[in-house]
């Protein structure tokens, strides 16, 4: 779980929440805000996985460019499969709950990439 080191956290899951309640504020109904929040937790593991392959690509390579490093190929493929997955579940429930109101979480998806970067800590 290397995305623990690179995320303030704190700050991350503030920011996310914060945007998410105001993408629930523009729900009609429970289904809908059931919606906005499944497809909120999927953007946070989504993003959380997404954190994590980057850190696996160049943590390793960076600590020691003196040996050859090898990535684990199978480790990255599968969490980008698995990211995948989680996405199209998320937006085909979306748009089976929520018709074309699933543009208010789609919004939310698009400024929470905007707060993940934002919280990303430095290199050290």
């Amino acid at each position: 779980m290397k995305f623990l080191n690179k995320i303030n956290l704190k700050r991350y899951l503030l920011g996310s929440v914060l945007t998410t309640g105001v993408a629930l504020a523009f729900s009609q109904n429970s289904t809908e805000v059931i919606a906005i929040l499944v497809i909120y937790l999927a953007t946070i593991l989504n993003q959380f996985l997404l954190v994590e392959v980057i850190m696996e690509l160049v943590t390793e390579r960076a600590s020691n460019l003196s040996r050859t490093y090898r990535v684990n190929k199978i480790k990255v493929a599968l969490l980008f499969v698995l990211k995948l997955l989680i996405l199209f579940g998320a937006l085909s429930l979306g748009i089976h709950l929520m018709g074309k109101r699933v543009l208010i979480p789609l919004l939310n998806y698009v400024v929470l990439i905007f707060v993940l970067g934002l919280n990303l800590k430095d290199a050290e």
